[in-house]
């Protein structure tokens, strides 16, 4: 496979299959089970339920975002960070959690200020970033930088 390979587990049977970048628009199909991939395109809302599970089982990068309705930076933030989801779709994932009405991954995360943000490699914990930085671009180009690296 080429080096524009993205990796996607299957929700079905959990084997990680391997898509080419221009293929992830066709509704690409499980090697194993032929199962449709799902390929997230847009952020999602954390559920205390699934968290540790899609953390686990994503193989690319994964961004969680914690934001509060009465953050401005939150609301500034939130229009960049969907459109990297679209733009890097299958090399990013991103996960929202509203700490307004959630409290659990309020404290189990100890957030203090929004937005913050906490990145998962290949399930594993990367980096932390409390607060926005000053310029957007500086938010894009560290994400891109996260998705980009290969090894910590």
């Amino acid at each position: 496979m080429s080096e524009r390979a993205i990796k996607i587990r299957c929700s079905n049977c959990l084997v990680l299959n391997r898509v080419e970048e221009p293929k992830l628009g066709s509704s690409p199909r499980c090697g194993s089970c032929k199962t449709e991939l799902t390929v997230p395109r847009q952020p999602a809302y954390a559920r205390q339920d699934t968290f540790d599970r899609e953390v686990s089982y994503w193989p690319e990068t994964l961004l969680v975002m914690f934001t509060s309705n009465a953050s401005v930076y939150c609301r500034i933030a939130e229009p960049l960070i969907s459109d990297l989801a679209a733009r890097r779709a299958g090399k990013l994932k991103v996960l929202k959690v509203d700490v307004d009405d959630d409290s659990y991954f309020k404290e189990r995360f100890k957030v203090t200020e929004t937005p913050a943000f906490l990145v998962f490699k290949a399930g594993e914990f990367v980096i932390r970033m409390d607060g926005l930085m000053k310029d957007k671009s500086e938010l894009v180009q560290w994400v891109e930088n996260l998705i980009n690296y290969t090894s910590y």
